[in-house]
């Protein structure tokens, strides 16, 4: 690489991407100039053609890079209309776990051209990475690890690792392993570096370090390399047999990937599965469609319980004025509640056992928040009859009506909101289902009916 690469700045970095995608052919003559990262992001802005023919221009090392990076879009698009040659090249270079990730992506067609250049161990590599779910530790790991004889000395452990450095990616952590490849120990290139070379690797490893299981779910594994603050963790299978590890950065991927799809899911849509721009028009559609018709035919419960209430809407037609103002309020109490308490599990802040002590917090939170918002409405409902005979002679009562109904609403709203992702917990669903939109869908129903129910009890006699 150029040393250009450690100054480049983000004009002449705009600058080279406007002349590349413009001409995709010069960028021979500034590849010295791009980093990994930067090359990544221009692929991505490139039709799929021209990023092809981007990727046969780079030398093989800089492309293996390139495919390497998190935010390279489309590589199995890619590999499957590169030269034969060049894309059996990347796919042996790259890393294990973004070789799986590409080769789960490919046509069948794609698939059944690529997988047999591959080296024979390759293969088998791949028969075992893609028998794990690609939610799983399994599925995420690499299997390039540096592993060491508990009793070679640390000076021949040293050796071993100078040798067979080139072989492997990234040595975050040495494992120590049995002659049946089961798990003893673990120890850092500094520990083992600064350990007098005449010791045994195990008297100077770390026994039993953390580990997860090959199924165990990536949000787990992500959880524990954040807790332990490991830069990276073995994979064992039921015998305790290491198959690779999963790094800090693996453990990024996943966090951003979870967070996206909690993030669209509280929207009220199926999770995508590639970038927004990436995405096509009809699985935009098809993704957003199903959760709108649910919200919508939900909805048409609010016109029921609106019809049923005729009688009192007609003798007080006042009444009408506040049904957004409290269909509103009951939402959004609802979806604050709903992505607390979502955010609060997936960080594993609270648990199903906690639901109790939830349930009081919100039904105070709930009661103290209608109460504000019940006195500030019931305030607006004083000062404007103080001045315009809007709300009629009854004001008082219509206030009071309003108040209680807030009160109601809110509360009823942050319960549904709090709970419902505790009850999908525990069915074995996300909670990210109990969205925004469907909490506040749920709620609008109840809450006219709270509305109307508290109205007809104060208002009797009087409006009704």
């Amino acid at each position: 690489m150029s040393k250009n690469k450690n100054t480049m700045t983000p004009d002449l970095l705009a600058r080279l991407r406007e002349q590349v995608k413009s001409n995709p052919q010069t960028v021979t003559e500034v590849i010295d100039q791009i980093k990994a990262p930067d090359a990544a992001e221009l692929i991505n802005e490139l039709s799929l053609e021209d990023a092809a023919m981007t990727l046969m221009m780079f030398p093989i090392e800089e492309a293996v890079a390139i495919f390497n990076e998190p935010s390279c879009e489309r590589r199995h698009e890619i590999m499957e209309i590169l030269e034969a040659d060049r894309a059996a090249e990347v796919l042996k270079k790259i890393s294990s776990d973004e070789r799986s990730h590409v080769i789960r992506r490919l046509t069948p067609e794609g698939r059944a051209k690529l997988v047999p250049t591959l080296p024979e161990n390759l293969q088998d590599e791949m028969r075992m990475l893609l028998q794990f779910p690609p939610t799983t530790a399994g599925g995420i790991m690499s299997t390039e690890y540096m592993h060491l004889s508990p009793d070679s000395s640390v000076s021949e452990a040293i050796n071993h690792v100078r040798a067979n450095s080139r072989q492997r990616l990234h040595i975050y952590s040495c494992y120590v392993l049995d002659d049946e490849s089961r798990l003893l120990g673990a120890i850092s290139l500094r520990d083992l570096v600064i350990a007098s070379p005449g010791k045994a690797v195990q008297d100077v490893m770390r026994k039993y370090p953390i580990s997860v299981h090959c199924l165990d779910d990536q949000e787990k594994v992500a959880r524990i390399l954040a807790k332990y603050n490991l830069l990276a963790v073995p994979v064992v299978d039921d015998n305790k047999k290491v198959l690779g590890f999963v790094t800090i950065d693996d453990a990024l991927d996943v966090i951003i990937e979870e967070h996206t799809e909690d993030v669209h899911k509280l929207g009220g849509m199926q999770a995508l599965e590639e970038p927004y721009l990436a995405s096509s028009l009809i699985d935009m559609v098809k993704k957003r469609a199903g959760w709108l018709i649910i919200l919508f035919i939900g909805e048409m419960l609010t016109t029921t319980a609106m019809a049923y209430f005729e009688d009192e809407l007609r003798k007080a037609i006042v009444l009408t004025l506040f049904i957004p103002l409290i269909v509103s309020s009951g939402g959004n109490s609802g979806s604050q509640a709903a992505s607390l308490i979502i955010r609060a599990i997936a960080l594993n802040e609270a648990k199903l056992s906690d639901w109790t002590k939830v349930l009081w917090r919100e039904i105070c939170s709930g009661l103290m928040l209608g109460g504000i918002l019940g006195t500030i409405g019931l305030l607006r409902i004083a000062i404007w009859s103080a001045f315009l005979p809007t709300y009629g002679e009854h004001w008082f009562l219509v206030g009071i009506t309003l108040f209680f109904t807030l009160i109601g609403v809110v509360l009823l709203g942050t319960l549904a909101g709090s709970l419902l992702p505790f009850a999908l917990k525990r069915l074995g669903l996300d909670p990210a289902t109990s969205s925004a939109p469907f909490v506040a869908t749920i709620v609008d129903v109840a809450g006219l009916i709270i509305y109307f129910t508290i109205a007809s009890l104060i208002l009797r006699g009087k409006l009704l």
